[in-house]
């Protein structure tokens, strides 16, 4: 394990820093006569961008805005699922004692998209990338045998925005929201189907998840995914068994090689 500070910047093979790039093109391009593809699926906040440091407290003021409650939890960690759907769901019932209403929860949905959309005005520079997500999805998208998508718990309109204040360009890539299902495992499972009808594949050879939450990991898990943890919480990820955890994309040799590696099993 390689430490960083207190947080494992990765834990990997120590030969994958002798691999080259060269090395994990050649094992990822498998698609010669569409015979295999694998998927890398990647989670939107704090995965793809710095959001987690503004999500929560948008959150709670878009769920103010929008129910006129104070004081919603943002451990979403308490929530059965950690989606902005299910979470607004069980969030209203806690406070009205019943079942949210679907015009309800689409006004929290508005409001989270307005709250973020001021907050970009105010204040750019907290919409940004992973360090070095753009330039190691547009890798991945140019490799023969390797098909990519997205699956987040945000609502879809919430998750592009982000995306795009972020400078992240994911124009073309199958995408699964927090519509898409209630649960990360039915999010996820979404995410494959649509990439495998836009690459119009029977069946990937292999799901390789990239997340940063504990749920993430669970999920993959649960649908026989590989897991990479990544971002600025990688503690907790280590505690529970994550192998594979890296800060951010910077040493794209270094996470092809797992790729590659994982690929190989």
């Amino acid at each position: 394990m390689t430490v960083q500070g207190k947080v494992p910047l990765f834990v990997g093979a120590a030969e994958n820093r002798c691999w080259s790039l060269r090395c994990c093109r050649r094992r990822m391009n498998l698609s010669h006569g569409g015979e295999r593809v694998i998927l890398v699926m990647f989670d939107i906040d704090g995965t793809l961008t710095e959001s987690y440091a503004y999500d929560q407290q948008a959150y709670a003021d878009a769920f103010l805005d929008a129910t006129g409650y104070p004081g919603v939890s943002t451990d979403w960690h308490s929530y059965r699922h950690v989606t902005s759907h299910c979470i607004t769901r069980e969030a209203i019932c806690h406070h009205r004692g019943r079942e949210a209403q679907p015009d309800e929860v689409q006004a929290v949905e508005l409001a989270m998209l307005k709250r973020l959309q001021a907050l970009q005005r105010r204040e750019p520079k907290q919409f940004c990338e992973v360090a070095g997500a753009s330039a190691f999805l547009s890798y991945l998208r140019e490799l023969d045998g390797v098909a990519v998508s997205i699956a987040t718990g945000c609502w879809l309109s919430e998750a592009r925005f982000k995306l795009e204040a972020s400078g992240l360009d994911v124009s073309g890539l199958p995408l699964a929201a927090s519509e898409d299902g209630d649960s990360r495992i039915e999010i996820m499972a979404a995410s494959q189907k649509k990439a495998l009808h836009v690459c119009k594949q029977p069946v990937f050879e292999q799901v390789i998840y990239f997340g940063d939450g504990i749920w993430d990991m669970k999920a993959a898990a649960a649908l026989g995914y590989e897991f990479v943890g990544i971002g600025q919480r990688l503690d907790r990820l280590s505690e529970a068994g994550a192998l594979h955890l890296y800060r951010d994309y910077c040493d794209r040799d270094v996470l092809a090689a797992t790729l590659a590696t994982m690929m190989s099993r």
